[in-house]
């Protein structure tokens, strides 16, 4: 059972009370009442209900107080207005763990909000862990325990649920009855007001009956919580999340590149790759890949051996395992002649392995077993097509022996739905994962093969970040929110970063000509100029960015910089210009950061300059994180890859300064919880050795 002894009892309680019970069929607090004496439970189950003396044949308690021992779980199933008073009589009885199923809380709004504040008050007061509230319930159907009002009750298996929709919930329960996926666990968050999704990963991480966690998440209630359950986890028991809900639109309104394209769903892909979660898209990926890793072992590598009896479907599934990152390589010399002595001359032994339209069980068999005991192969996609020369349920069973013994997976994709009913339910039973399309079978495959990554690299703790450093202009930040000022541009920026070590170039703001021409009689040119204004976030958009410009053009430049911007931005305001030295030849990247209100500091590395809305060649990362895990946001984009290996004669790029200038804005939002967008844009990396500098930045205050 689970090992978080808190949480016992809503999986495994000793004795469970239904405040809320009915006597009326189609009333919710009757279906929970059924539920229980349906699944099996075998402890004492207490009806509360003042109005009854028997409900299905169950003596009914009036109050909490009157229910005998033992009792460890309270079903909580009346109005929202009476739940905390209900609460505080299970506090008093003694129980600590109570599952509310009734809405009328945060979900509703501030009133709803306030009332959820108070019955976590409650619980706090007398030790009570709660699941819900706005939820459906929890089950376990290994001990027969059903508190939910959901009509079908799964089988036993290995595959436990966590769902912030109880209406999902039940629908995929119901779904997987009649698809023979058997479950470890259910359990409905509601509003998680109490027991979150970190909580249950914990408890699940060791459980006996449990091999994948599957979650539907529509928000994460404290991000760096869960990723730390997670990051736990996952190096043992796979995660699967389906994440609804990825949009932000408020975050399109913003100043900043990073905030425009790092929205929601940026943040949850980034903390759920980081922590070894694996993301579903539909809700059919997240059972198909719930099965290929409880059923069988996850590949050990990319290569996918196809057998089949239809050519057409092994070509769309040859395709589709290619565009999730998996090979279809044909068999070496010796696997071939295996083949070949087991098959006969007429099969296609190439891969796909075609055994032709009337393949039979010993032909699916011995095929099987061969590619299964083959060097060339991870793992084996069986398909097949029925027609009237095959037995479909023969074949199942084929599969099962030839892969008793075998230590890579098996997987099938029987195309059809007429026939093929008891011939899915064998392959279920044999626990061979089976797909109705080629389309599904790659996308769990490759999600395996993500899993067994994850296992051979498990994904480590962050090291504690070094934010000391920043305090020294924490402050001063500070400062500026309490003023009320949000925008911070370059003039004012750029003294904070060099007190804590940024790599700037030369730069001074001029607020008259001459100091413009004095700064570039003191320096190399030529030089850049930008218009100085705290109304113009985007500067090249109005014309108020000057580049290349030599030491004796930029007095000149300097009032026709400005009068080019008053033409197209006549409402903003000029103080002068901002000079700045060219920095040397190299690549433009773009740095920046947005605080995620779920995870907190979410960094962004891409191609810089800006075109970096158009082109979305970006990577993302949550705070903190190693030197390592910024190569790897490196190494994911194109401009990356190009820093990294150099191109057309271009040496690489000083990807290790890079790598410390992303560590530098990680801290740097880490230290100051008032940075709400951060971005250096662009940086300009030089050559292996010869640095970064960074020639503009921005920031917002909240």
């Amino acid at each position: 059972m689970p090992p978080i002894d808190s949480l016992r009892p809503f999986f495994a309680p000793d004795g469970v009370a239904v405040i809320g019970a009915s006597a009326t069929p189609g009333k919710l607090g009757y279906g929970v009442i059924s539920n229980l004496i349906k699944s099996g439970y075998q402890g004492p189950i207490y009806p509360i209900n003042p109005r009854a003396h028997e409900i299905l044949g169950l003596s009914a308690y009036a109050d909490i107080s009157q229910v005998p021992d033992p009792v460890e779980l309270a079903v909580i199933i009346i109005p929202a207005p009476a739940i905390p008073d209900a609460l505080r009589a299970c506090g008093r009885r003694g129980i600590r763990a109570a599952a509310i199923l009734s809405g009328g809380f945060a979900e509703v709004g501030a009133a709803g909000a306030a009332r959820q504040q108070e019955i976590l008050d409650i619980a706090a007061e007398y030790g009570i862990r709660l699941v819900g509230p706005n939820g459906v319930g929890v089950l376990n159907p290994h001990s027969g325990l059903n508190t939910t009002f959901i009509e079908q009750i799964p089988e036993p298996g290995d595959i436990a649920f966590l769902s912030q929709s109880g209406a999902l919930g039940g629908a995929l329960i119901d779904w997987a009855k009649g698809e023979h996926i058997g479950l470890s666990y259910f359990a409905s968050l509601g509003n998680a007001a109490d027991v979150t999704e970190a909580d249950l990963i914990r408890a699940l991480t060791e459980d006996d009956h449990t091999r994948v966690i599957t979650a539907y998440i529509e928000s994460v209630h404290h991000g760096p919580e869960f990723m730390a359950a997670a990051r736990q986890t996952t190096p043992h028991t796979p995660i699967i999340a389906l994440k609804a809900g990825g949009t932000q639109e408020g975050a399109r309104a913003v100043a900043s590149h990073t905030a425009s394209i790092g929205g929601s769903d940026e943040a949850y892909a980034a903390a759920f790759k980081q922590s070894g979660v694996l993301r579903a898209r539909t809700v059919q990926e997240l059972f198909d890949t719930a099965i290929a890793l409880a059923y069988q072992p996850p590949p050990q590598g990319p290569r996918v051996a196809i057998l089949t009896n239809a050519g057409g479907p092994a070509a769309v599934a040859a395709d589709a395992l290619a565009r999730n990152g998996l090979s279809v390589p044909e068999p070496d010399e010796t696997t071939r002649a295996a083949l070949r002595a087991a098959l006969g001359p007429a099969p296609q032994l190439f891969n796909p392995i075609d055994m032709l339209g009337a393949a039979s069980s010993p032909e699916y068999e011995a095929a099987a077993r061969v590619l299964l005991a083959s060097d060339s192969y991870d793992a084996v996609l069986a398909i097949l097509v029925p027609n009237t020369a095959n037995d479909p349920a023969g074949v199942a069973d084929a599969l099962a022996r030839a892969s008793a013994d075998a230590d890579k997976p098996i997987y099938a994709c029987y195309m059809g739905d007429v026939s093929l009913g008891e011939s899915r339910q064998r392959l279920h039973q044999h626990r061979i994962p089976v797909y109705d399309f080629p389309e599904n079978a790659a996308r769990a495959i490759a999600n395996a093969h993500r899993w067994q990554i994850i296992r051979e690299k498990p994904p480590t703790p962050p090291p504690a970040p070094n934010t000391g450093l920043y305090q020294v202009i924490a402050s001063e930040l500070r400062e500026k929110v309490d003023s009320g000022q949000k925008y911070v541009g370059e003039a004012e920026l750029y003294p904070l970063l060099e007190q804590v070590g940024f790599p700037l170039a030369a730069w001074a703001a001029a607020y008259v000509k001459t100091e413009a021409e004095a700064f570039a009689r003191t320096h190399p040119g030529p030089f850049a100029l930008k218009a100085l204004s705290p109304d113009i976030v985007h500067k090249s958009d109005v014309g108020g960015v000057a580049l290349n410009v030599p030491a004796a053009q930029v007095g000149k430049m300097y009032w026709e910089l400005q009068a080019q911007v008053r033409r197209r931005a006549h409402k903003a305001g000029l103080q002068g210009v901002l000079i700045q030295q060219m920095a040397a030849a190299g690549t433009e990247v773009i740095i920046g950061m947005r605080r995620d209100p779920t995870f907190g500091p979410m960094i962004m590395f891409g191609g810089g300059g800006v075109y970096v809305e158009a082109l979305r060649d970006v990577a993302f990362r949550i705070a903190p994180f190693d030197a390592e895990e910024a190569r790897a946001m490196i190494a994911e984009t194109v401009a990356g890859r190009l820093l990294l290996h150099g191109a057309r004669g271009r040496r690489p790029g000083d990807v290790a300064a890079l790598a410390e200038l992303i560590m530098q804005v990680a801290a740097l939002a880490l230290a100051i919880p008032e940075l709400s967008e951060f971005e250096l844009n662009p940086a300009i990396v030089h050559p292996a050795g010869r640095g970064v500098t960074v020639v503009d930045a921005r920031a917002l205050l909240a």
